[in-house]
């Protein structure tokens, strides 16, 4: 081989060790009150996008030390939990590194971080953390009976939070990329709680003279969730929630009685998917449906069956969607669920009350079961707590039978009347 051939090896090999992304690491370490069982539970980004259903989780060290590694091609938000102890957010950039310290004995700072970007991520953890849904936090800003006072309000907190990180890219402290995701988010965030807010104060009362986007614009100064809209910040969801409302109050008149006919057919997250279909597409309606899906679903919070055709038609409408796997997870309880149900049909132990569809009282229910001693048992298939108890059901119920009393099971759902189970 010629020395010119040589060289060429050698350069080309350089490029190479040079272009290769060693992707994000973030090395981390709890002080305070832990266990080695312990676990960091940790989201990560699809398709760029903050997903909750995208968790993973890591083991800590016997010194509480812990790292993780990720990878994302675009600047994204990533959170950490250490379950019902502490959280924290990131906003990380491709290929770099960060450090964070959990005090967990700490009244005041649980979180610090060093490094890159490191006073920015400060101020963000001092933010609500990322929830399906902003409400939550607008509990303070409710108290004030004028939507004027709670807009005026809004704008102030918006632009001073703004501010913040704009000076810290001005002082370059934060990258371009930071800034203007950062930027995004709170517009997103702020966007989301004062649509929330207006929905739960004005729903119904806007100017029906102008049209409807030139009113999203005007009110809440916010993009429409078109095909282009940009879904990274963790708040997109609630926002994108309050916008299909707002467009459905313009489109045609809530009524209540047909709404209610929907719940009890059993097809409301349906029709809450095709409400959606009406005025999103591409990658919005796919990150949407999603997510739709996972918080409806998420630790059983809803058992319904219709759930489960939602994720069926997701998968044929998206055979390649990288939300699929992560949605399986929360999906599969409730597949679980329902076919324990079918399998109990063939207990004949339990069995339903007669004609429980005609009974629309718990008066008219007891009539049934008068001249018997009754342990009544109300739960709901969106209980978490309820259901577990329903493990150990086999034991209070042998005990319940040896002193001859029947256990009534009372399901509260979502619909007007109730289904009532005798066993």
């Amino acid at each position: 081989m010629n020395l010119q051939k040589i060289i060429l090896l050698v350069l080309l090999m350089s490029f190479i060790s040079c272009s290769k992304k060693d992707g994000i690491t973030i090395r981390g370490k709890i002080h305070g009150n832990f266990s080695i069982t312990d676990e960091i539970e940790y989201t990560t980004p699809v398709n760029g996008t903050w997903f909750y259903g995208a968790k993973k989780t890591v083991d800590l060290d016997s010194l509480g030390n812990f790292i993780i590694s990720l990878k994302t091609d675009v600047t994204s938000f990533i959170t950490l939990y250490i379950p019902n102890k502490a959280s924290a957010i990131l906003l990380v950039e491709p290929d770099e590194k960060y450090e964070i310290d959990f005090y967990l004995n700490s009244k005041d700072q649980k979180v610090k971080i060093k490094g890159k970007s490191s006073e920015a991520l400060t101020l963000y953890n001092s933010f609500a953390l990322p929830e399906f849904y902003v409400l939550s936090n607008s509990n303070e800003l409710l108290k004030d009976s004028l939507l004027a006072t709670i807009s005026s309000k809004i704008t102030t907190l918006k632009k001073k939070e703004i501010l913040q990180f704009q000076n810290y890219f001005e002082n370059q402290n934060v990258t371009k990329d930071f800034y203007d995701l950062a930027e995004l988010d709170r517009k997103y965030y702020y966007s989301a709680l004062e649509t929330s807010i207006a929905f739960i104060n004005y729903k119904g009362d806007f100017d029906s003279n102008e049209t409807q986007n030139a009113i999203w614009k005007g009110l809440f100064g916010i993009s429409l969730p078109t095909d282009s809209f940009d879904i990274r910040s963790p708040w997109s969801f609630s926002l994108i929630s309050n916008y299909i409302d707002f467009i459905q109050s313009k489109d045609e008149i809530d009524d209540f009685d047909k709404i209610r006919e929907i719940y009890e057919q059993g097809k409301i997250h349906s029709y809450n998917i095709n409400r959606a279909k009406k005025y999103l597409k591409g990658k919005v309606l796919e990150y949407y449906y999603a997510t739709y899906i996972l918080s409806n679903s998420y630790e059983n919070k809803d058992n319904s069956k219709e759930l489960i055709t939602l994720f069926e038609n997701f998968k044929k409408e998206y055979p390649n969607s990288n939300y699929t796997k992560h949605l399986k997870p929360q999906v599969q309880p409730i597949i679980d669920f329902h076919n324990k149900i079918m399998e109990s049909t063939n207990n004949k132990k339990i069995y339903l009350v007669e004609n429980y569809k005609s009974i629309d009282t718990f008066e008219e229910l007891m009539k049934t079961l008068e001249g018997q001693k009754v342990l009544v048992d109300i739960w709901g298939t969106w209980c978490s707590p309820c259901k577990r108890e329903f493990q150990e059901k086999d034991k209070s119920v042998e005990f319940l039978k040896s002193k001859k009393i029947t256990t009534l099971y009372i399901c509260e759902g979502k619909t007007e009347k109730k289904r009532y189970g005798k066993k």
